[in-house]
């Protein structure tokens, strides 16, 4: 074993081992060092007298304390070294001829190339779809069986989810919907008074809010507060193992807690919707009165001739598609989270970013076929 010794404020160590030796049996003297450091040193001296290149235990026990010294600002003075291996290897190791040690990184990092990093993304792309699917057919079945045995659908949790999702963000909805019909409203008067149409800003703004903006801003609106909530809230559940504990039981986690949430929200979003129209509309109203020449009575009534009966069942259907996805993606990102704190971080942030990469997908083939479906029936959108 090494000796060492403290002469002022210089620590020694001599009698390395010649041959080579576990890190193991260094450790004492390492500890040792350590605890010296603590102390006013300001070098550390190392007899190296008789070690060769090959005595790897020594080397890494050296990589140690010069690591110490760099921490503490001490300098590392190297003595004896007979190998001319052993010095060059010191050297590219980081130590320094001013008794300065520099750690250096030998494994230089790669950048990954493009083709492989498409290539996994494809693949948890893959992957996700074919969970999600899976997922989905657990819905379909729980939902069979709630529509045989109605009696079994839990409505307090139902209630309790309506009244979280959809009581409590009545004034955000308000809030941000009105903003946005003031906000349309007057970029729109800017443009139409110079052809002097600012009659049609309550056709502009009824029909982007209703069939557009109304819906899609209640949606954005929901994934922040309802499908970042679902996630978090089965994360939670998955890191505690009582989703675990519900499949060891013989229960159906699908069932009991995605069922209630997706009838929730899929039955206070469109009551959403409708508010947040009524208050971009109302928005927009003001801002009307305040730049044009029109009255209420006028804009109302404008407002009621531009819209057509298909133009609300739009809003409809897109409130209700939205809201599957919504709590479908919420609750699926809270199934998939990993077992800790981190995981349950990424699932709320995932279903945030997948919820509103799916809404946008939905709202644009809702937006394109709609208009051909009601043609079936004969109405003209």
């Amino acid at each position: 074993m090494p000796s060492l010794n403290q002469n002022g404020r210089i620590i020694e160590v001599r009698d390395l081992p010649e041959r080579g030796m576990s890190f193991q049996e260094l450790e004492a003297s390492y500890d040792q060092i350590r605890m010296l450091l603590k102390k006013d040193i300001d070098l550390l001296s190392v007899d190296l007298g008789g070690i060769a290149s090959s005595n790897y235990s020594v080397v890494t026990f050296l990589i140690g304390c010069g690591e110490l010294c760099s921490k503490r600002n001490v300098k590392i003075e190297l003595k004896g070294v007979s190998d001319g291996v052993l010095s060059a290897n010191l050297a590219k190791l980081g130590f320094d001829k001013d008794g300065r040690y520099h750690p250096k990184k030998f494994r230089k990092e790669k950048p990954e190339s493009v083709f492989i990093s498409s290539g996994e993304a494809c693949y948890k792309i893959l992957a996700d779809a074919k969970k999600l699917l899976g997922f989905i057919g657990e819905i379909c079945n729980s939902f069979y069986y709630l529509f045989r045995h109605p009696r079994k659908l839990d409505l307090r949790e139902v209630v309790y989810y309506m009244d979280k999702s959809g009581a409590d963000a009545v004034p955000i909805v308000m809030l941000i919907c009105f903003l946005i019909g003031v906000i349309l409203g007057f970029q729109g008067i800017t443009q139409m008074e110079r052809f002097g149409l600012q009659i049609y800003i309550a056709d502009l703004v009824g029909l982007a809010l209703v069939r557009e903006l109304g819906p899609l801003m209640v949606a954005m609106i929901c994934i922040g507060r309802a499908g970042s909530a679902y996630a978090a809230e089965l994360g939670t559940m998955n890191v505690a193992e009582e989703i675990d504990a519900m499949n060891t039981m013989g229960l159906k986690p699908a069932r009991f807690l995605v069922v209630p949430k997706l009838i929730a929200l899929a039955a206070v979003m469109p009551m959403l919707v409708v508010i947040g129209n009524l208050s971009g509309i109302f928005g927009g109203l003001l801002i009307s009165m305040g730049m044009t020449d029109m009255n209420v009575t006028g804009y109302i009534n404008r407002t009621i001739d531009s819209l057509i009966p298909a133009n609300i069942a739009e809003s409809m259907v897109k409130s209700v598609v939205f809201a599957c996805i919504i709590a479908g993606v919420g609750c699926f990102r809270g199934f998939e989270s990993e077992k800790d704190a981190k995981g349950v971080g990424k699932a709320t942030t995932s279903s945030v970013v997948t919820g509103i990469f799916l809404v946008v997908i939905a709202d644009f083939f809702v937006t394109f076929t709609f208009p051909q479906i009601v043609l079936i029936f004969g109405i003209k959108y």
